[in-house]
């Protein structure tokens, strides 16, 4: 999570950071949302909650745990009464007093007793003064976020994985690769660790640090890292031979995005939930070796692509994916979808997501589909509306960029790849279905159809724009975080205001799950629509 997002989470008071999880979709500080379980299952929402939690993200996610937690079967009302109360407590709270209370919480749902060992195992996290490691001597710190110790003291194992590869909101666990570090837990408050990476190949890696106290509580603490070695040297080189080739800016985008990345991750101004730099960079040698080549290995390619381009007003690289039909042709017009990810996640997740469905069907149906990333992580797209305004706070450019970069993306893959203008579509789950509602609303002469997905938040000022394009509303009659009622809120909303959008209630269908069932139904209904 970037330096500016948790300064602003962590700032917050606790009462907005509960609305949010109240209110949120997707997930915040890399936080996918749990299907529904079933009593059989309920031991998985404890272990997928634990490994949540273990990258100690914001208040906003602790909150969200604890509600998804008390979702799970089993629970006594005298467990979740005091759960409760600590939950009140904890809104008059901020930082990690808040966190305090709420970790308490959290190990009480889990079975547990709330012990001096069960305290500083909530209070630490391991951390890394910059996420992109040259394997040369990187710092890494064990960091309590409140005063805490354990009577008879703890130790810490800290193991080094292989991260695997994913859309989802929390990094991926590999094959444990060794033990990089051991130890006593110091007094202080913040304790750095002696940890050399070695040998290990470039690539993304979990650090996963193993606490135990002397009463028998354990916990985990995880730090992703990227290792990527000799950074500035090959940034520079890559540089110099991209100024010997004329023209080609697009391309040269792409090439030069996974090195900004880099910089910009360790200078604490971007946020990423998953990177291949090893093949990204493999991508920018090849990006090159085409233009040296005199042929341009990006223009109009099919299949799915990563790319990047410059945001005009900051002139830096923002990412994007895009998804083309293996049978693109220039020589017709093509339909376009615009996909926009929820809270947590990236511009890979919707294309990603649910064994690459939208692929699939993009791919069957002829539709070319663009997935921006919405400036940065968690930025709602514009949206003014719901748990979307809070999310952003106060970062009004933040707020409006986010909406430029949908619609400058938007503007690129028409120009493109031949997109036809009577038939441009949006879509999103989450606060991406909130994005939805809200670029769709400001700009309804830009889109033929719009299907928003687990989320809510329409107001009467907004009917007018959104009377003007057909409407799919998608939610899960088990959405966890309570946007059944919501969206059927904006849809009567819409319904007051004279507009009959079309309402798909999936059955059994959860935050997440309600969209991925419905994506036949929201291409099917997008086939059917031509402004």
């Amino acid at each position: 999570m970037g330096s500016d997002m948790n300064r602003h989470l962590k700032t917050a008071g606790l009462a907005s950071v509960l609305l949010l999880a109240a209110m949120a979709s997707g997930s915040m500080a890399q936080t996918p949302m749990l299907d529904y379980e079933s009593a059989a299952k309920a031991s998985q929402v404890q272990q997928s909650a634990e490994w949540r939690l273990a990258f100690r993200p914001p208040l906003f996610v602790l909150s969200q745990t604890v509600s998804q937690l008390k979702s799970a079967p089993g629970l006594t009302p005298d467990i979740t009464t005091q759960v409760d109360t600590l939950m009140k407590q904890a809104e008059g709270q901020v930082g990690g007093e808040a966190q305090r209370t709420i970790w308490r919480a959290v190990t009480l749902l889990n079975g547990r007793k709330w012990t001096s060992g069960q305290e500083l195992v909530g209070s630490l996290s391991l951390r890394s003064a910059a996420p992109v490691w040259s394997g040369k001597g990187d710092p890494l710190f064990l960091e309590k976020a409140y005063p805490a110790e354990a009577g008879g003291g703890a130790k810490y194992v800290v193991d080094l994985y292989a991260s695997e590869p994913t859309t989802s909101a929390t990094p991926k666990l590999g094959a444990r690769l060794r033990t990089v570090a051991s130890g006593e837990i110091g007094p202080g408050s913040k304790q750095s660790l002696p940890v050399q990476l070695g040998s290990a190949p470039d690539g993304a890696y979990l650090l996963v640090a193993s606490l135990s106290a002397s009463d028998g509580a354990t916990g985990r603490v995880v730090q992703p890292v990227y290792l990527v070695r000799n950074l500035p040297a090959r940034a520079a080189a890559l540089k110099v031979s991209l100024g010997r080739i004329k023209g080609h800016a697009a391309a040269k985008a792409i090439a030069e995005y996974p090195f900004e990345l880099a910089v910009a991750l360790n200078a604490g101004k971007r946020e990423i939930v998953s990177y291949d730099f090893p093949a990204a960079m493999a991508n920018s040698d090849r990006i090159l070796a085409g233009l040296k080549a005199g042929r341009d290995p990006v223009l109009r390619a099919r299949g799915l692509q990563a790319r990047a381009y410059r945001f005009p007003e900051t002139g830096e690289l923002v990412p994007y994916q895009v998804y083309v039909p293996s049978n693109w042709t220039p020589d017709r017009k093509w339909p376009l979808i615009v996909a926009l990810h929820g809270a947590n996640l990236d511009e890979t997740n919707m294309l990603g997501r649910n064994g690459a469905n939208m692929q699939k069907l993009a791919e069957a149906q002829g539709f070319v589909v663009v997935t921006p990333l919405g400036y940065r992580l968690n930025s709602a797209y514009g949206s003014q509306r719901g748990f979307s305004r809070a999310i952003v706070g106060e970062q009004a450019d933040r707020r409006r960029r986010s909406e430029d970069d949908v619609l400058h993306v938007t503007s690129l893959v028409e120009a493109e790849y031949n997109i036809d203008p009577h038939r441009r579509y949006l879509t999103g789950n989450s606060m991406g279905g909130g994005g939805t509602w809200w670029i769709g609303g400001r700009y309804p002469d830009r889109w033929a159809a719009l299907a928003p997905g687990a989320y809510g938040g329409v107001l009467p000022e907004d009917v007018p724009g959104l009377a003007r394009t057909p409407i799919m509303a998608v939610v899960g009659d088990r959405d966890e975080l309570g946007m059944l009622d919501r969206v059927k809120d904006a849809v009567a909303v819409l319904r007051a205001g004279g507009v009959v959008p079309e309402y798909v209630e999936v059955a059994g269908g959860t935050h997440a799950s309600a969209f991925d069932q419905a994506l036949p139904q929201i291409f099917k209904f997008f086939q059917n629509h031509v402004k």
